[in-house]
């Protein structure tokens, strides 16, 4: 799980983290020191459960409750991804043995990274070439699409970029010329959001030749208010002692395919990406 890091002692999640691959990617250098790669943010956490939490009697079951699960932290206490930290991440997981990552993000500071301009083109190739050499290696790829609620196949405007430092953002055209990073990248499996309706999630990006599946990421607005969202594990330290939250988003949408993914493999065995990719559709 490509994210901000797990709680690692949350009750549904501990016996199910694998220590020896688990890391902090933050600032592009591996540090497998536990408290470098702990959840301080939430959000991993909630992705984690999502995919994993284990069968034990308590809390949630996750998709896959029986699989041995990675934190590999590339987003801060603030959930900003920037590109060292996610390009360390996919190294990471290509040389580790990882079988599936998921991705619940885009990477900072462009929502759309375009061809046209140097320093974010810079972005997209470092990236596009991270993730090739994860794919080469037999990671499978899973992201999401994100929450803008556009047409990924005929982008318009970008209303968020940059979103570092704050108060950066000023509107753009974008084009076709421009992508979002990791789904965009060839070879990415790319998740969209429904509902408890079954019906796309309000803000849930979509487009043709982008989206590869769909998976609920619930919707509060129109499908359900409160338990149209997704309960998942959350770090009780950051949820009033809890240990669980609602959220929405394409974020709890990936995870879902994450973990159908993970039991694909737990029953078939290792298999390239782009089979796994099938095996999915």
């Amino acid at each position: 799980d490509i994210d901000t890091g797990v709680d690692f002692t949350h009750p549904d999640l501990a016996a199910n983290i694998d220590f020896s691959r688990s890391v902090s990617c933050i600032g592009g250098v591996p540090d497998q020191t536990p408290a470098a790669w702990r959840d301080d943010n939430g959000h991993g956490t909630h992705t984690a459960g999502i995919i994993a939490a284990a069968a034990n009697g308590i809390g949630i079951i996750g998709v896959a409750p029986g699989v041995r699960l990675a934190a590999i932290k590339a987003g801060d206490a603030e959930s900003f991804f920037f590109p060292e930290a996610v390009i360390c991440a996919f190294v990471w997981a290509a040389d580790h043995g990882i079988a599936v990552t998921n991705n619940s993000y885009f990477v900072d500071p462009w929502l759309f990274n375009c061809r046209n301009d140097p320093g974010q083109r810079a972005i997209w190739e470092a990236e596009r070439r991270a993730i090739r050499y994860a794919l080469q290696r037999n990671v499978a790829v899973v992201s999401i699409l994100h929450n803008q609620g556009d047409d990924l196949a005929h982008p318009q405007i970008d209303l968020s970029s940059p979103d570092f430092p704050e108060g950066s953002e000023q509107l753009r055209v974008v084009t076709n010329a421009c992508a979002v990073i990791p789904v965009e990248v060839p070879g990415v499996i790319g998740v969209s959001a429904d509902g408890q309706k079954l019906t796309k999630a309000s803000y849930s990006n979509y487009g043709v030749g982008v989206t590869d599946l769909v998976a609920p990421g619930g919707d509060f607005v129109f499908q359900g208010g409160l338990a149209g969202e997704v309960l998942s594990t959350y770090p009780p330290a950051l949820s009033g002692g809890l240990g669980y939250a609602f959220l929405q988003g394409t974020s709890m949408a990936a995870p879902h395919v994450t973990g159908v993914a993970a039991l694909i493999l737990s029953e078939s065995g290792p298999m390239p990406p782009g089979a796994l990719r099938a095996r999915l559709d």
